[in-house]
């Protein structure tokens, strides 16, 4: 079973994320006592959901997979994107875009890294894909509504409640998306470039 990033990074910051309650879409302000949490908070599901969406394509997990520090992690999984990201996520921790910015990169960093260790000789576009894959329902569980990242990315999917809910029923409907989510992007390494 493949370790949880988000477990990691939380303790690579030493910090306090926690999931969004699904009916809220709100943390519980009482466990966020330090701006640095809500730092962290923000910061972590929003590169996490960058790579994720980033990875859907085959080109995306390619690049992840041989990727060689020729432009930031951040830069890679946002592009043109990245400045307004940076912009959200210090607006919900209440912080300077520069402060953001430097957590969001040992995020971004810390990201490839442990991913890098995690699938270590299985490194290849598909491990990248499955690993994101079944990252998904624990990444998007602790995303923040208010970065509006489903939108920031134009995928709907990214800011539905229903991804933040837990339980039985919820449970089973997270594994099955989680197949087809995985099968969705086997089946776009076989089409022809255009």
């Amino acid at each position: 079973m493949a370790k949880n990033i988000i477990l990691h990074l939380r303790e690579y910051l030493g910090a306090h994320i926690q999931k969004i309650a699904p009916n809220t879409q709100a943390i519980d302000d009482k466990d966020h006592r330090h701006k640095y949490d809500l730092l962290a908070q923000a910061s972590v599901p929003a590169v996490l959901v960058a790579f994720y969406k980033f990875t859907r394509t085959p080109e995306g997990a390619a690049g992840i997979a041989s990727y060689n520090n020729n432009i930031s992690p951040l830069d890679f999984a946002l592009g043109d994107l990245q400045q307004t990201a940076m912009q959200r996520v210090a607006q919900y921790a209440g912080v300077g875009t520069g402060q953001a910015k430097n957590v969001m990169e040992a995020v971004a960093d810390e990201t490839l890294r442990f991913l890098r260790n995690e699938l270590g000789s299985t490194l290849k576009p598909e491990t990248v894909q499955q690993y994101f894959s079944s990252q998904r329902h624990d990444i998007l569980s602790h995303l923040p509504e208010d970065l509006q990242m489903g939108y920031l990315l134009q995928d709907s999917t990214i800011d539905d409640r229903a991804n933040k809910m837990e339980g039985p029923m919820s449970g089973l409907a997270h594994t099955i998306e989680s197949i087809f989510s995985a099968s969705g992007a086997d089946k776009n390494k076989d089409k022809p470039k255009t």
